[in-house]
């Protein structure tokens, strides 16, 4: 005779607890169907929500429809009746530890249906004139009224629901009882926020021609690399061709399988732009796109650093997608909700070094193109030294040349400073006929700044290698505008000081500048900088 009271698994108390087991968000819930139903070979993913208002929040307030019930619908294989009485157990697949698609261990359909509702109701058929039906409830699996999932019975599905399943093969799922969802269940955040959760998971399907639908509105894809062009945000560079490493196989001897590492750059100007406003930022989705994408079998399962990097703001900037099959499931550290990743160590030592050499290059190409942003707002100290300048005397070196000599300097500068998008006759039109330009080089080593004449226009040289551009001009150039524009003016002062000096005082400034650039590293050094002050 059985003892009841030491059976394995206590129901009650079993069937609540699974609820809370690894489903972060309603949308890694619903994907769990997506998976199932896209490894059943289904071209069409539907989500609808059927929803009702709610008594009015206040005075003012308008009534906000909420969630009643989830309906999950496509147009795959259907289910056999006894495939689907076992779909509905826990660990009750036919095809668990399958590594070859989406699935594994079988606790997708009850497992995620649980974490968001207290009754899951599935319809399923291979073809339109046969349709079966069965369920689970979890207030009678706690009260000890379900021991085992009902068998399937032939019905029609609900006439509220009827035009969803046009198919000639598939399947219909309801979540009903929901009292897990997020946002509170609110219809119209879950419909804003659900297509890009399932746009970023099921990207390569939907480029594909996979189709999604969440209430209505069309799934697009979301890529956090910004390089598919199917998907609304691209237009990002790869960065080097992709990487490829050959492991093996757990548990399968002499077997191998490939980790593709690929980088992508985003563009300049979306860093110019959209770097000075997160509504826009967040809009693009640049927030979205941090870290390490990690993709199974074309499936996204996390997106995150994973110990590989500290976050660092020029993450915003390139995007790394890390992609692999379920046959390395255990070296990814793959659990059965396929949510998180735990990366063992062959991964990590494996990939790391090449990581964090791409990453190094990519970081520093974003630096130099932040140094560049803010080397355009110079304009504004050199208007004003334009016209204070007319109250100051000219040395007769500079005044008196000849048009000769300014004409060959400036083109001399000119093409010391141009480039692709600024060719040398646009750098000489640009500064002509200004008494004093600010520009920038790197000069590891030297001091931070120095002073040079070309034609009629002192040019002050801005060292970015130098703590001074570091911790105080780049900054400032950020948060205090107009304090930069001041700094820019003391240092046009010192070059005008500088042009006016004799033979010996010219001497003197170069020696002294070495010295207090020096010095001023030193003090420099000592201070964080002023990035992030408000």
């Amino acid at each position: 005779m059985i003892d009841e009271r030491y059976t394995i698994v206590r129901e009650d108390r079993f069937i609540e607890a699974t609820r809370d087991s690894g489903y972060k968000s309603t949308a890694s819930a619903i994907s769990e169907l997506a998976d199932n139903a896209f490894q059943a070979g289904a071209n069409q993913f539907v989500v609808h929500f059927d929803a009702e208002s709610e008594p009015n929040a206040g005075r003012g307030r308008p009534k906000s429809p909420v969630v009643r019930e989830v309906v999950c619908i496509d147009d795959g294989t259907g289910m056999t009746p006894d495939v689907l009485r076992n779909a509905l157990r826990f660990g009750g697949t036919t095809r668990f530890n399958d590594r070859d698609g989406l699935g594994r261990y079988g606790m997708g359909l009850p497992n995620s249906s649980a974490s968001q509702c207290r009754r899951v109701e599935v319809y399923t058929w291979q073809n339109k004139g046969e349709v079966h039906f069965s369920f689970l409830d979890i207030d009678e699996i706690a009260a000890g009224n379900m021991l085992v999932v009902p068998e399937p019975e032939v019905v029609e599905v609900p006439d509220r629901y009827r035009h969803l399943a046009s198919s000639d093969s598939g399947t219909l799922i309801i979540w009903t009882k929901c009292d897990r969802l997020d946002f509170n269940g609110r219809e119209d955040t879950l419909t804003k926020e659900l297509p890009r959760s399932l746009g970023q998971t099921y990207r390569h399907f939907v480029a594909k021609g996979r189709s999604i639908h969440v209430n209505g509105r069309e799934v697009k894809p979301f890529d956090p690399l910004f390089l598919m062009p199917e998907a609304e945000h691209h237009g990002a560079s790869p960065h080097g061709a992709p990487l490829e490493y050959e492991l093996p196989v757990p548990g399968k001897v002499g077997a191998v399988s490939t980790v593709r590492v690929k980088f992508s750059l985003l563009p300049e100007d979306w860093q110019a732009t959209l770097g000075k406003s997160k509504k826009e930022s967040r809009a693009k989705g640049i927030d979205r796109a941090r870290g390490f994408s990690l993709v199974r079998s074309g499936r996204e399962v996390d997106m995150g650093y994973f110990r590989l990097r500290s976050p660092h703001w020029t993450d915003g900037w390139w995007s790394c997608e890390i992609s692999f099959e379920p046959e390395l499931d255990e070296l990814f550290g793959v659990t059965h909700t396929k949510q998180t990743i735990k990366l063992s160590e062959r991964i990590s030592t494996t990939i790391e070094k090449d990581l964090s050499a791409n990453i190094g290059t990519l970081s520093d190409m974003i630096v130099t193109r932040g140094k560049k942003r803010h080397t355009v707002s110079t304009k504004e100290a050199e208007t004003i030294a334009k016209e204070q300048d007319r109250f100051l005397r000219t040395t007769p070196e500079i005044r008196d040349k000849d048009e000769e000599t300014v004409e060959r300097e400036l083109q001399e500068y000119g093409e010391e400073k141009a480039t692709d998008e600024r060719p040398a006759e646009t750098v000489v039109e640009e500064v002509k006929d200004l008494p004093f330009v600010i520009d920038f080089e790197s000069l590891p080593g030297a001091p931070f700044y120095r002073v040079r004449t070309f034609g009629k226009t002192v040019v002050v040289s801005v060292n970015r290698e130098h703590a001074f551009y570091d911790k105080l001009y780049q900054p400032l150039a950020e948060i205090d505008p107009t304090a930069k524009t001041a700094i820019e003016l003391l240092i046009f002062g010192l070059g005008k000081a500088e042009t006016l000096a004799g033979d010996e005082g010219k001497d003197w400034y170069n020696s002294q500048r070495a010295e207090w650039s020096r010095i001023l590293g030193v003090y420099l050094d000592a201070i964080p900088s002023l990035k992030g002050v408000a």
